[in-house]
């Protein structure tokens, strides 16, 4: 496949597309990072850029330039990361604010012996406790910027859902390989799931599309200096983190190579484009 039509907003990739198939020629609308581009097959390259040329000069009067501008590094941020932030913020009020918080911390932190030994539940619940303010608002401020951006990257259910397997993955990983007295709180683990995910993300698009490597070293960045600040309070946990990072990795490089092949989040290849409502929104800037 030859990519053909690069820095097209949705619109104009949906008709691009229509257009195309209409002629009988195979092709594929991929979104690259703010924008989409369409893919046709190396032998109907020159078909397939006449009949657009010729569908441009037919319907000059209507169609207007496609943006090429990226979308704001606000507008790459969905509002549910704010929402979460404040989830977190009132269980760690409640928490505080009851009779006994370390009995909290007990019974529902990462104990990795209890973990091993069937309280699997404890890789979620330990995400919802923290040992500190510090340590709470470096989790807020890590899931309202990268989960947020996860959640306008690919949606706000399947994000969430998402981050929240990769950090019990992360705590689970972690318990198999540390004492059976080591205890961990904090959503750091899957702040760093989030993280992970949007550098192999990013990667796989600088891959395909030489740009974006910029954008991967800022998420690495302000990662290692989130991971600096984290790992230094108590009770959080470098190890589970850093399994954290790696869970999302590998899930980011799953969902990323799934996309470079075309195929939608139903795990079919899209026969007409009809991208899902997730897809409009915007990705960070190079």
């Amino acid at each position: 496949m030859t990519t053909l039509f690069e820095d097209l907003d949705q619109q104009t990739a949906e008709a691009y597309h229509l257009v195309l198939s209409a002629t009988g020629i195979g092709c594929r609308v991929i979104r690259t990072e703010a924008t989409f581009c369409i893919d046709v097959p190396d032998a109907q390259v020159a078909q397939a850029r006449d009949t657009v040329e010729q569908y441009l000069a037919e319907n000059a009067g209507r169609m207007q330039e496609a943006p090429k501008t990226v979308g704001s590094v606000a507008d790459a941020i969905d509002v549910s990361g704010v929402g979460v932030a404040l989830m977190l913020l009132a269980v760690h009020a409640a928490v505080a604010t009851s009779a006994a918080p370390r009995d909290y911390v007990a019974a529902f932190g990462a104990q990795a012996g209890l973990i091993t030994e069937g309280q699997w539940y404890r890789c979620a619940t330990a995400l919802l406790l923290h040992a500190d303010a510090a340590h709470l608002a470096g989790n807020m401020a890590g899931m309202a910027l990268f989960g947020g951006a996860v959640s306008a990257m690919i949606g706000s259910g399947v994000a969430w859902l998402l981050i929240l397997v990769c950090g019990m993955i992360g705590n689970a990983v972690n318990a198999m390989v540390a004492s059976a007295g080591h205890l961990s709180v904090g959503a750091s683990t899957a702040v760093f799931s989030a993280v992970g995910f949007l550098c192999a993300i990013r990667a796989v698009d600088a891959v395909r599309t030489g740009r974006g490597w910029k954008s991967v070293g800022i998420f690495l960045g302000v990662g290692a200096g989130l991971l600096a600040f984290l790992g230094s309070g108590a009770q959080s946990d470098l190890s589970a983190h850093l399994f954290g990072l790696l869970a999302g990795g590998f899930a980011g490089l799953v969902y990323g190579g799934a996309r470079f092949a075309g195929w939608d989040h139903a795990g079919r290849r899209p026969a007409v484009f009809w991208p899902p409502p997730c897809c409009c929104w915007p990705g960070f800037g190079e």
